[in-house]
């Protein structure tokens, strides 16, 4: 079966729109094919599609290469080989590609761990950063099964509040991408 043949028997079983479709069909061979074989194997409907379809085209022109190069680059990959149920390999590479469509913001995100690993936080503390840094406020949880654990992470927070590295984090958030 040709690629065109694949994604048309594809688009028809999982009733897609002719739009997207049509928009399918546009591509070079590679690049159909690349993208039948993500979907097929995520088991992708149409807004998923969609979206990936927008992402890795989007990557491919800033990067001026081939959507099908961009399903190859290292973190898409990674995600794609790695042995999780649909619903988790979904959100992993859709991880992968926010990583490749949003460089700095990536990079960013990981100083931002790297720098409360660094905090040296007990177990019972967790902080919580701004999701895709869209905003400027850190919230710190405290957990604990006894008052001394409680007593625990409280002073742990108050040496971590001395730290230069939460200095760092609060730079980074207002710098964020």
């Amino acid at each position: 079966m040709t690629d065109s043949a694949a994604v048309l028997a594809y688009t028809a079983a999982r009733r897609f729109s002719a739009p997207t479709c049509a928009r399918w069909l546009r591509l070079e061979a590679g690049d159909q094919a690349a993208l039948l074989q993500v979907a097929e194997r995520l088991r992708l409907g149409e807004n998923q599609f969609r979206d990936f379809f927008d992402w890795a085209e989007e990557i491919a022109v800033r990067d001026r290469c081939a959507i099908k190069d961009v399903w190859g680059r290292a973190p898409v990959a990674g995600a794609l080989a790695r042995k999780l149920g649909r619903n988790e390999m979904v959100a992993a590479v859709k991880a992968a590609l926010r990583q490749l469509r949003f460089p700095q913001l990536a990079a960013a995100e990981s100083r931002l761990a790297q720098l409360v690993r660094q905090l040296q936080l007990p177990h019972g503390v967790r902080v919580h950063l701004p999701e895709q840094l869209e905003g400027d406020e850190v919230r710190i949880e405290l957990r604990g099964r006894s008052a001394e654990a409680l007593r625990a992470g409280v002073a742990a927070v108050q040496q971590g509040l001395r730290r230069a590295e939460l200095d760092e984090i609060f730079r980074l958030l207002e710098q964020a991408p």
